[in-house]
């Protein structure tokens, strides 16, 4: 039974408590700790995310995190904007179909333009400017609508490479990562002068489909990458002959100044010990076959003929490549006791052949 005293004097020692005694109780802050799967110490519509790896047996902690909740899509019929907000209009999400509702959602509106005077920029924002959308009239003002300014165009100035002259096998002379490349035919007793280069930079690579007419930049052609399938676009990429310049001057034994396919060929009588100068030469590449289709023979030179090199399927076009039509061969000349062969020729088992 409570002692009604205990009442009494519970207020007393409440009043009797200094406020600067009395500690209030703490409201968390963000970041809000919590466990996962249970979402009751986070804020109304936050979730409990871990921080941490779960391990079996434990809590596994992690904090509220607020989720980000997308608008609510208003239905709506087209030509009735009453439910929805002032700023958005019933906007058709189907095809309309005579005699039954129009049906759509509710979509904010496009911002709506704000008129102006040209030459006026006050009612504009700081990125846009008063662009006119009327014919100026004498006496009048010249009416427009602030328009967003145009992103400016930044001009890069190229940068042109220093002409640094140096003597081959004195790559000191250049800067790093160059190299010192001949400028003059070497001469046997005299330096033999070059410039600093900087390494070869590839060309981008243009892709392609074969026969569909996509272009590309002048002077290439779209050759193919991979095997042509039926019914399957034929990709490739843009290629364009080098034509690499002639008289490259070069030391024997030395292939740097050469394509990848070239050799340094000696122009002068070599000497043991001494460098040989020469030129770069590069054979002749081996022709290709030139890519056509099948029944299409207009690619393909003179006594040749497109000649498939895949499966073809009925209706789709067949890829090919041009190949030489063979001579066909003579029809054979029977010969008997009775029928003589031409002259030159013999009757051997039957058929005429030439007799040497």
């Amino acid at each position: 039974m409570i002692n009604p005293l205990s009442l009494l004097v519970l207020p007393v020692l409440v009043w009797a408590t200094p406020p600067h005694l009395i500690t209030p109780t703490p409201v968390p802050g963000p970041p809000y700790p919590c466990t996962v799967g249970d979402n009751r110490p986070c804020p109304t519509s936050w979730t409990c995310t871990p921080t941490e790896v779960s391990t079996p047996g434990n809590p596994w902690h992690g904090e509220c995190i607020s989720i980000w909740t997308p608008p609510p899509v208003i239905p709506c019929t087209v030509g009735h904007d009453e439910p929805c907000l002032p700023s958005s209009s019933c906007t058709p999400t189907m095809v309309s179909t005579s005699g039954l509702p129009w049906l759509g959602q509710c979509i904010e509106k496009p911002p709506s333009p704000v008129p102006c005077t040209v030459g006026d920029d006050a009612p504009c924002l700081p990125s846009s400017t008063c662009t006119p959308t009327a014919v100026p009239t004498p006496d009048e003002p010249w009416l427009g609508q602030c328009i967003r300014k145009p992103t400016p165009v930044t001009t890069i100035t190229p940068q042109v490479t220093p002409y640094i002259p140096c003597t081959m096998w004195s790559s000191s002379q250049c800067p790093d990562y160059w190299t010192c490349s001949p400028t003059v035919v070497s001469t046997h007793g005299l330096p033999w002068l070059g410039r600093c280069t900087t390494a070869y930079t590839p060309r981008p690579v243009y892709e392609c489909t074969m026969y569909t007419g996509t272009p590309c930049p002048s002077g290439m052609t779209c050759s193919p990458t991979m095997m042509s399938t039926s019914g399957i676009p034929w990709y490739g990429q843009c290629w364009t002959t080098y034509s690499y310049p002639a008289n490259v001057p070069c030391t024997v034994g030395i292939n740097t100044p050469c394509l990848p396919s070239g050799t340094c060929t000696p122009t002068e009588t070599c000497m043991s010990g001494t460098p040989c100068g020469g030129e770069c030469f590069t054979p002749s590449p081996t022709p290709t076959s030139t890519i056509c289709t099948v029944g299409d023979d207009s690619p393909c030179s003179p006594g040749s003929t497109c000649t498939p090199t895949m499966t073809c399927t009925t209706g789709l076009p067949c890829g090919g490549a041009c190949i030489g039509t063979p001579t066909p061969e003579p029809t054979p000349i029977r010969c008997s006791k009775w029928k003589k062969c031409p002259w030159g020729m013999k009757c051997i088992h039957g058929i005429c052949r030439r007799h040497w």
